[in-house]
């Protein structure tokens, strides 16, 4: 079964009350396009929020300090070692 679209009407009137119309749907669609978006954007944000809380807690209860960023694991300790030479390259 084969539709056809009637052709546009020739009344001035009808073709800008059309295009009224379309624009008010697409900045429509844009705002609730930036309505979820910030929802879903808020609820990312309260998710990171409470993921970091949640670390936080197990870290203070296990008793771990926290490190600053930026600095590696066991910086400023000092580990006293002793060492044998295995193999010596002679370059005579």
């Amino acid at each position: 079964m084969q539709y056809r679209l009637p052709p546009p009407s020739p009344n001035p009137f009808a073709q800008a009350l059309a295009a009224v119309v379309g624009v008010l749907l697409v900045v429509g669609a844009l705002f609730l396009g930036l309505v979820v978006g910030a929802v879903v954007l808020g609820l990312v944000l309260l998710a990171w929020i409470g993921f970091r809380l949640r670390l936080w807690w197990l870290r203070r209860r296990m008793g771990v300090a926290p490190q600053e960023p930026g600095q590696a694991q066991g910086q400023g300790q000092v580990i006293d070692a002793d060492y044998e030479v295995v193999s010596r390259r002679e370059d005579d």
